[in-house]
């Protein structure tokens, strides 16, 4: 009898947990109904929002640049829907370069006018009238330079998608190149002191090759960290691919031409000893080292060729510009953004090489390039300059 009670409780217990797990059961899958439903009547809630996120827009000569705007309904309203225009300001250009990692400039809002800023979605459309911005004084922005306008769009009956409630114009003059550095056997010294070693280091350049020699320097200190194109020890004998040598060494496998504009770079990060090459503004290969820092000035750091080297000076031959050494890690995006030109005053800029033909100068009757970067770093050079037909251009 006791035996039997005991299976009796058992069962009981059985029944009553299968009960309690029925009730559960059900509370969590009306729960989730009620999410799925709340959550679905808010996708086909009408809001208004821009379709464009971004615009790009190149100031190449006119003073007063316009650009329509328009802004839309997700659904069709039963009802007119006023919405209304502003231009946003420095917060709005901050979230954006958040996003995106970029370092736009806020464009003067002088510079900027709305031809309205309401207008009315008709009951029945999706779309509202379009509406005009208007830029000016575009003839005068710096050549270069990016600036960004956000325009946001509001409604005092329907709301707006959070995210594409602002449309952001992105304007830049676009840089032209159409004088560079002729190399054949010519350098240019990058003055380095031995007692700042760099921990971390970006190298950059646009380079053009007239033709492949069996090491073409592009820049830096051989036997330390030196960036070039074609050493025939690399597999196959390829000396159209880039590497990166001296202390340790790895290559991308991208086969150069000759007659054509690339940007390269090279960057270490020291914290986290990510080693990465890039070819117009991608990531070509990557490796891992634990290097803490770099003397450059060990033999001297050179653009060109590896002057007085005593196995051959490995002369690049073809045209460069744009040349800029940096004591920090530069981003791809960084790279990417700035590939044709960068503002002389980025913080970690320490030489920087333009070799547009004006910054030529002398310093004890021997020549020197001067350093776009303000920071001094004029290098000795015998570099001769080219004027091109069409300016430099990246595919």
């Amino acid at each position: 009898e006791i035996s039997a009670c005991l299976v009796g409780s058992e069962m009981c217990i059985r029944d009553r947990n299968k009960i309690r797990l029925k009730y559960i059961a059900g509370f969590v899958i009306g729960a989730l109904l009620f999410g799925c439903n709340d959550s679905e009547s808010d996708l086909l809630e009408t809001k208004v929002y821009f379709e464009e996120n971004s615009v790009t827009i190149k100031a190449s000569g006119d003073d007063v640049i316009t650009h329509d705007l328009q802004a839309r309904l997700s659904f069709k309203s039963s009802s007119p829907t006023e919405v209304t225009y502003e231009i946003g300001g420095a917060s709005a250009v901050e979230a954006f370069n958040v996003a995106h990692g970029t370092t736009y400039e806020l464009l003067d809002p002088s510079q900027a006018s709305l031809e309205v800023t309401s207008a009315t979605i008709e009951a029945g459309k999706i779309y509202a009238p379009q509406t005009t911005v208007k830029l000016s004084g575009m003839a005068d922005i710096a050549e270069g330079k990016t600036y960004l306008l956000p325009v946001c769009v509001r409604s005092s009956s329907l709301p707006v998608i959070e995210g594409s409630d602002f449309t952001y114009l992105v304007i830049s003059k676009p840089v032209e190149i159409r004088t560079v550095g002729q190399f054949s056997s010519n350098y240019i010294k990058i003055p380095v002191s031995p007692l700042s070693p760099f921990t971390s280091v970006t190298y950059e350049a646009l380079i053009y090759l007239n033709r492949f020699n069996s090491n073409n320097t592009i820049m830096g200190t051989e036997g330390i960290l030196i960036l070039r194109i074609g050493d025939e020890a690399l597999p196959g004998g390829h000396n159209d691919w880039m590497q990166i040598a001296g202390n340790k060494q790895f290559h991308s496998e991208q086969e150069f031409k000759t007659g054509q504009w690339y940007h390269v770079a090279f960057t270490y990060d020291q914290p986290s000893g990510k080693a990465i090459l890039y070819i117009n503004g991608e990531k070509a290969s990557e490796s891992s080292w634990d290097t803490p820092s770099f003397d450059l000035s060990n033999g001297g750091c050179f653009v060109g060729k590896v002057k007085g080297f005593m196995w051959g000076e490995r002369p690049f031959n073809g045209y460069m510009s744009e040349v800029r050494l940096w004591s920090v890690a530069r981003t791809e995006n960084q790279i990417k953004q700035n590939m044709l030109s960068v503002d002389p005053a980025s913080d970690g800029l320490f030489a920087y090489y333009k070799l547009n033909g004006k910054d030529l100068t002398q310093e004890g009757g021997v020549p020197y390039i001067k350093d776009a970067s303000g920071n001094g770093k004029n290098g000795e050079t015998d570099v001769r300059f080219k004027e091109l037909d069409e300016p430099v251009a990246i595919n």
